[in-house]
């Protein structure tokens, strides 16, 4: 009697995937356009006919004869064929139904070819004296069984421990290049493109170190000496200042105890050189807040000065040192991470990280890492604290990464409630998030960016785990997004925007080393695949792909915000989203054109840099240079015919055909019913949902492609 299994699901599939779903193995609603590319606004594109594979006859009775002995039970031989890494059973019974005999080849040499019959477990066995062979599509395109994998040289972080992690500088000077660090990954890539050009050899890449936008100049204040109060704006002037300041700074501007500021700024003006000498933290406070204001409002800069440089040099000389720190340990760190904060906006990066670590060790030191009892410490200093560490805790975070440098502390050792456990408003769920993202952040550079034989390839399975973290990130993002930000106007929020930009920089992070390790496959077979990129098994497709759709939105979210005016051009956040995202996809243009649909990055970055120069930004000029050297040099390497999808984008034979053409179950939640399409052009772009996360869906699909137990490689490799 035939073994039936009752109550089993039948699940429809879609006749055919579009281009762009069976590149990157997800479902594919089947549709024109398909519920992918419609949400992402890129064009669908459907294969004319089905494709079909040549093989050897040979071959295809060999897998007759391995299919009838499976179904007899019979004992079989543990053999495999050289060039084929099949994953189950079924998929043999897949290629014998899709397969075309080819003639060319005649039965009797199925021995010569070392094909034999395959044990049950389809694992890849010993490697076989000659070499794999390709076969050719109808379309005589060559074809290899064996794609879907993960080539070997994806599975170890070129970042780390190589031979570049340490660069002589024009000085003489060797730099550290940390792993994760931007700035460090920019003279990564130009240095190895230029040593495969000798003419470009001998321009070397643009260091841009400390100082090169602005230098910060400062005097120290000598013992006993009362801090300069002259020049100081008239007092609404100096409140007009401080206003724009805590507007500008967004969720940072928390901060600073606004009530309490005003009181102090208003014991000030009674009489400045008694208060000036009184607080002298609280005093530096007060001229970083003024030299921010002035940043904010002005449109341009002096003599390549930015406005209201003077106040920040004063603030400096007054910074709490390592002995007076202890006395006022709560301004203290206000006072050291506005400085930090000023120094990352003039691209002093080596002194922004120096300050923000000195805050986060006042904060240690003062407790603020534990949590503060109310009833013992009072409701206003327990409050006041878990405030400013949080803050503290996410620059700190961040700028580890941008630096390329370690985390200062654990997050075992830190037991202050989250700001959503303290509160329940919209600033304190934001921060939250903010909290998460740097905490996911710290766990790519301790996993994704490793360091020691324990990290020896485990590239795909740490880069699988962060894309479930950021699944489950996405979740809680989304419903923010969806419940507090409904408009179009309200996503363009300083909250919402940094959130958003944010949680895109962690997966341009995150999947920054496979971009690396594609760049050096194409520039070692530049001589041979130039004119069409290079091939990519489709689990690293897929994610080279999720790294596309995330600095794409991060371009096209800045681009929406300059053409309001609301680009932030002297804050560091936003023009470091911008130069990650367009560095990577200059790199993606060169290594796999196919992937990227949408081709207005370009414009978007130049727009993006030139409002920031025109506003008077001092670091975009460096980030334009540094792309303009880039895309020079990558030039040599681009694509002559920018790619051909239909070469770069592997058949998969043997492989179930709900993962390969994809069904219309499970998209069902992500069509467009009936939509009008929405011109993503100012307050649309935010309308049209341009700003959405990847969803929990597609990351755990991702994820799933990266199972290290599924992608088979062949050893020889």
């Amino acid at each position: 009697m035939p073994n039936r299994q009752s109550g089993s699901k039948i699940r429809k599939k879609c006749p055919k995937a579009c281009n762009r779903c069976r590149s990157m193995k997800v479902k594919c609603s089947g549709k024109e356009p398909c519920a992918r590319c419609e949400r992402k606004k890129v064009t669908c594109q459907f294969p004319a006919t089905d494709r079909r594979i040549s093989i050897p006859e040979s071959y295809l009775r060999e897998l007759e004869n391995r299919k009838n002995g499976l179904e007899l039970g019979l004992p079989l031989a543990d053999e495999r064929p050289p060039t084929r890494y099949l994953r189950s059973t079924s998929s043999a019974s897949a290629l014998i139904g899709h397969a075309t005999i080819d003639n060319s080849t005649s039965p009797a040499t199925s021995e010569q070819d070392g094909i034999g019959v395959i044990g049950t477990d389809l694992t890849p066995g010993p490697s076989v004296d000659h070499q794999p062979q390709d076969y050719r599509d109808d379309d005589g395109i060559e074809t290899s069984f064996g794609l879907d994998r993960v080539e070997p040289v994806f599975k170890q972080n070129p970042l780390v421990d190589n031979d570049y992690t340490f660069a002589q500088g024009a000085n003489g000077r060797y730099w550290y290049m940390g792993p994760s660090s931007s700035w460090a990954f920019c003279r990564r890539v130009l240095s190895l493109v230029g040593k495969h050009l000798p003419d470009a050899g001998c321009e070397q890449p643009p260091w841009h170190l400390d100082g090169s936008a602005f230098r910060m100049q400062r005097r120290p204040l000598c013992y006993g000496e009362a801090p300069d109060v002259s020049g100081l704006p008239p007092s609404d002037f100096a409140l007009f200042l401080v206003k724009t300041a805590m507007f500008s700074l967004g969720p940072l501007a928390k901060l600073v105890d606004e009530q309490d500021f005003l009181r102090n700024m208003e014991e000030l003006y009674q009489d400045a050189p008694a208060k000036a000498k009184r607080c002298t933290h609280w005093y530096s406070l007060f001229l970083l807040m003024l030299a921010f204001g002035k940043a904010f409002i002005s449109s341009g800069s002096k003599d390549n000065k930015p406005p209201g440089y003077q106040y920040a040099s004063r603030a400096m000389s007054l910074l709490p040192d390592m002995a007076g720190i202890d006395y006022e340990p709560v301004v203290s760190a206000q006072a050291l991470t506005l400085a930090a904060l000023y120094y990352q906006s003039v691209d002093m990066r080596v002194a922004a990280f120096h300050h923000i670590g000195q805050a986060l060790r006042v904060c240690v030191l003062a407790g603020m890492h534990r949590h503060m009892r109310e009833d013992v410490v009072g409701v206003a200093h327990s409050r006041r604290c878990h405030i400013v560490f949080w803050i503290v805790y996410v620059l700190d975070r961040d700028w580890s990464a941008l630096i390329g440098a370690t985390t200062s502390i654990r997050d075992e050792d830190i037991s202050t409630k989250l700001p959503s456990e303290m509160d329940s408003s919209l600033d304190a769920l934001a921060m939250t998030l903010h909290v998460r993202l740097s905490r996911l952040t710290a766990r790519i550079l301790t996993t994704v960016y490793g360091v020691g034989k324990n990290f020896d390839g485990t590239l795909i399975s740490d880069t699988q785990s962060i894309l479930r973290n950021l699944a489950d990130l996405s979740r809680d993002l989304n419903s923010l997004i969806s419940t507090h930000f409904q408009d179009s106007i309200s996503k363009a929020s300083r909250t919402a925007t940094r959130l958003i930009l944010g949680y895109h920089h962690c997966v341009v992070l995150t999947t920054r080393p496979q971009i690396m390790c594609a760049l050096h496959m194409h520039i070692e077979h530049a001589t041979t695949q130039v004119s069409y990129g290079i091939n990519l098994s489709p689990p690293v497709a897929s994610l080279i792909q999720a790294c596309v759709d995330s600095a794409q939105t991060v371009l096209r979210t800045l681009k929406a915000l300059a053409d309001q005016d609301l680009l932030e051009s002297f804050l560091p956040f936003q023009i470091e989203y911008a130069s990650s995202s367009g560095f990577l996809l200059h790199l993606i243009t060169v290594i796999c054109p196919h992937l990227i649909q949408d081709h207005t990055w370009r414009d978007n970055i130049d727009h993006i840099l030139d409002t920031m120069i025109t506003k008077g930004s001092l670091v975009a000029p460096l980030r334009k240079v540094e792309l303009g050297q880039l895309e020079q040099k990558l030039s040599a390497f681009t694509p002559l015919g920018g790619g051909r999808p239909d070469l770069q984008t592997p058949i998969v034979v043997g492989v179930d055909a709900e993962t390969s053409e994809g069904h219309e179950e499970g998209s069902e939640g992500h069509e467009n019913h009936g939509e009008p399409m929405i011109d993503e052009s100012g307050w649309d772009h935010f309308a049209a949902n341009a700003m959405t996360v990847l969803s929990p869906t597609e990351l755990l699909d991702l994820a799933e492609q990266l199972d290290v137990d599924c992608l088979l490689y062949p050893p020889h490799l």
